[in-house]
This record gives structure tokens, sequence and C-alpha cells, in this order.
């Protein structure tokens, strides 16, 4: 007697806008997984391409990556298969389920920085980065043990990429001196694209200068100096940050741009001239001390 209710409450939630549950759907997605997990586990290439692209179907167009996050470790273990000619697909998915379930992915970061590695220089790495960036911002302590082997892969990517720079933002949140290796490769990328890397290499750049890891140099100072009064707030706020952490090392450093807080300080938003006057005084009492 319940299931006709169960029937009529969901023809009304379809009839008003809601979730239906039909083929293509979140039923459908339950229905589809053990035949795509059985054909990823199979030993035809042509049948797993084609379980790779369904699940990258159901991700991109269909917005139904969580149906799709127990495929993990088998994609995992397709990446690892260095004869298959179709691992950029892989690691397409992997990035997409990656920022739905970075706890997932978080034991394939080993796979995912060992491809990336391999193959620096091609499209591959950007998403591959892109989950590893994913996963840092839950899980930066499995992160942390490959920071030296991303840097090296953003090292040699022409341009960087913003989602490596992210991850070791990330790791560095966690273990500032894991991302030590990383630090002429942050200076480099701020000073190339300050707009888009600014954000994530500022933050990673200010967490070193406050610990005890080695600065490659003090070069970044300018360019931090020049983004803090940036239309961006997010952006400026990192800049602004980053020079409030180099204070407590180097504060004459700091002190030397001085004239750029002006801007800052006369900035219509009151979070920013806050942050601002609590650098200034960071560099003060770091000079008395």
């Amino acid at each position: 007697m319940f299931l006709p209710v169960i029937l009529h409450a969901e023809d009304t939630m379809n009839r008003e806008g809601g979730e239906t549950v039909e083929p293509g759907g979140r039923g459908a997605a339950r229905a589809d997984l053990p035949s795509v997990l059985a054909q990823l586990d199979g030993h035809v290439s042509a049948d797993q391409r084609a379980a790779v692209r369904r699940i990258r179907t159901a991700i991109e167009d269909e917005e139904r990556a969580a149906a799709y996050v127990p495929t993990v470790p088998k994609l995992r273990a397709l990446l690892e298969q260095p004869d298959l000619d179709f691992h950029d697909e892989i690691a397409a998915c992997l990035a997409a389920l990656a920022a739905e379930a970075p706890t997932d992915v978080a034991p394939s970061s080993g796979t995912l920085v060992a491809v990336a590695h391999e193959h620096a220089d091609q499209s591959i790495a950007c998403d591959l980065l892109r989950a590893l960036a994913a996963v840092a911002a839950e899980r930066p302590d499995v992160v942390a043990e490959h920071a030296d082997a991303i840097a090296d892969v953003l090292e040699r990517r022409r341009g960087y990429d913003r989602c490596g720079i992210e991850a070791i933002a990330h790791v560095s949140e966690y273990a500032p001196t894991a991302v030590e290796p990383a630090g002429p490769i942050l200076v480099d990328a701020l000073s190339v694209n300050p707009t888009e890397n600014g954000g994530p290499a500022l933050r990673a750049l200010g967490r070193l200068a406050r610990s005890e890891a080695t600065l490659p140099s003090l070069e970044f100072v300018t360019d931090a100096a020049a983004l803090v009064a940036h239309d961006d707030r997010s952006l400026r706020h990192s800049a602004i940050g980053c020079l409030g952490d180099v204070a407590h090392r180097d504060p004459a450093a700091v002190a030397a741009v001085a004239a750029e807080f002006e801007a800052a300080l006369s900035f219509p938003d009151p979070d920013t001239r806050a942050l601002t006057a609590a650098t200034i005084g960071h560099v003060a009492a770091s000079a008395d001390t």
C-alpha cells in the first residue's frame, strides 16, 4: 500500500520541476555503474576506453560525478598501464572526481604525480595537477610527500600551471618546509603572471617566510607590493598578507616598499585598510626588536 504513495509523490515532483528518476538520471547511474566497473576490469582496450568515456560523459554532460566515485581505483590502475593510448581521458575523469570526492582520490596521489612527471610537457599534466590541487585542499598531508616532484613538473611546464601552484599552496599550509624546493618556481611564477599565479604563489611564499625554510630570494617582495591595491580583493589581500609574513623575517625588505601601502590604506574596502595597517604594524614592531 505504500508503493503507490511513493510513486505518486515522485510524479508530483516531476510535474513541479523537481528531481526525476528516469533513464539518464541517478537511478540510471546506479544501474550503469556495475557494467562500467566490469568494462574497466576487462582486458579489452576498446571496452575500457568506452567505459572511461561513459564516466566522462556522466561527469561533464550529466553532472553525475558522485555516482562514479567507486571507479577511482580502477581508473588509477588504467593510468598505471603505459600501453594505453587514452590516458588523457582517464586523467580528465580523475580530475573531476577529485573535485567531487578528494579523499577518495587521495590514495592515487602517487600515481597522479608519477604520470604527471613522466608527461610534464604534455596537456595531460594539467588535469593531473588539477586533481592533485583538489586532493591537497582536503588532504595536504598526502600530497606533501610529493611536493618536490610537483615542483619539478611545474618547472618543466612552460608558463606554469595555476593548479600545480594551488597544490603547493595547500601543502604549504600544512607543512611549509615541504614546499621549500618550490620556492624559486613560486617566485618566478609570481613574476611571470602575477594576476593568474599571484594568489596561491603569495600564500605559499608568505608561509615559507614565516617558517624556518630557506627562501630563494626576496625579489618577490617588489612584485607583491605592486599588488597591494589590485582590483581583485583576494589577490590584494594575499599580497598584503604575504608582505606581513615577510616582515617577521626581514622587516627592512618590506619597509623598502612601504610607499606602495599608501594606496591600500586609502582603499574603500575596510578589510583591506585593516590588513594593511596590521602589516605596517608588523614592519614597525619587527624593526624595533
